[in-house]
């Protein structure tokens, strides 16, 4: 997602049963740009807030194993909450998502 001087990319991999604590990665800055850092524990927090958000509207029962960001991305956290929710409404809407190839 870029808005105007803002950029954040949020990768995550979703599944079901019970939720537990994420892998959080952080993947190396991308461009030159640089901004105030990140704190995992909020994008962790706020992606989990999301992924519970799009839960609750559309009755699912997703649960996040994996996160990825960039180092460089901008604030705020909340953010990747927003995102979170997104990427859940566009796959129960049948939107197709590419696989990362260098994903494991």
């Amino acid at each position: 997602m870029i808005t105007g001087p803002k950029h954040n990319l949020l990768q995550i991999r979703l599944g079901t049963g019970v939720q537990g604590t994420p892998t959080c990665e952080c993947l190396p800055s991308h461009g030159e740009c640089q901004h105030e850092p990140l704190i995992e524990e909020e994008i962790i927090a706020h992606v989990l807030e999301g992924t519970s958000e799009a839960n609750s509207r559309l009755a699912t029962s997703y649960t996040v194993s994996h996160i990825r960001y960039v180092q460089n991305d901008t604030k705020p956290e909340v953010v990747y909450g927003y995102l979170t929710l997104k990427i859940i409404e566009h796959l129960q809407a049948g939107g197709v998502f590419q696989e990362s190839q260098n994903a494991s």
